[in-house]
């Protein structure tokens, strides 16, 4: 199992993977890097209805699945899915308060903390979405992120597993992530407003090759969300090489 310090990573298929698709990504991508995903406790947060198959076909591997999202009790809710059902069938994580789902559903700040305190009931660990929709200043951003994370921290009690994403709206799908030393000075905040939670901090947007070094420069980083690198197969060895062994001082 990986140390304390050891990083880890996730991916979110979104909607772009059927379930053929996302099988043949499992044995073509996943499965041959396994050993190394395992050690950064890898998931790949998919779609509610390919979660199960892709966890058998994942069984043994050291690679676990997660949810993209999930409703905030038990319950006659049509069309949602409890945080019982994700525990068991196996999911280890679940996204809570993405970007996308804020801004198309209005999910509000209440809404993304009743649910990640709901998974973390069933022992599912939340992965809480933070940051700004459009490119501001650090400060902007720092405060805009640190209240949405403190409204979870106020709803989840202490000493619950939490995962929060910092990534901003305006990288989602682009081709240059955050400036690192404005994640830095974000991911400050965000230390500093949940103090007292087990809490590890990841990046995410236009995360390729380099990023996570970058990023390191400016602040202890616990690891990186993959989008695009998690899916082809040269960007994925580049990013493993980068991640795996984090030993040492950054170059």
């Amino acid at each position: 199992m990986p140390g304390p310090s050891a990083p880890i990573s996730f991916t979110s298929t979104k909607m772009n993977l059927g379930l053929a698709q996302t099988l043949d990504w499992i044995d073509a991508l996943l499965l041959p890097n396994a050993p190394r995903l395992a050690a950064l406790s890898f998931f790949a947060c998919l779609p509610h209805p390919v979660l199960h198959p892709a966890r058998e076909r994942l069984a043994a591997s050291g690679v676990t699945v997660a949810a993209q999202d999930v409703w905030v009790e038990a319950g006659a809710v049509t069309g949602e899915v409890s945080p019982a059902l994700l525990a068991e069938i196996g999911c280890t994580h679940t996204m809570v308060g993405h970007a996308e789902r804020r801004a198309l559903f209005g999910e509000s700040d209440t809404l993304v903390a009743r649910k990640a305190a709901a998974a973390s009931h069933v022992g599912v660990t939340p992965v809480v979405c933070v940051g700004e929709s459009q490119p501001t200043a650090a400060h902007e951003a720092a405060a805009l992120a640190t209240a949405q994370a403190r409204a979870v921290a106020d709803a989840v009690p202490a000493g619950r597993s939490l995962l929060f994403l910092y990534e901003p709206g305006w990288t989602i799908g682009g081709s240059r992530a955050a400036d690192p030393a404005h994640a830095g000075h974000v991911l400050r905040a965000l230390r500093e407003a949940v103090e007292g939670h087990d809490v590890r901090f990841l990046y995410g947007g236009a995360v390729v090759p380099g990023t996570y070094t970058d990023l390191r420069r400016e602040g202890d980083w616990d690891g990186v969300a993959l989008g695009r690198a998690a899916q082809d197969p040269a960007l994925l060895a580049k990013t493993l090489d980068e991640l795996l062994p984090r030993t040492g001082p950054v170059p």
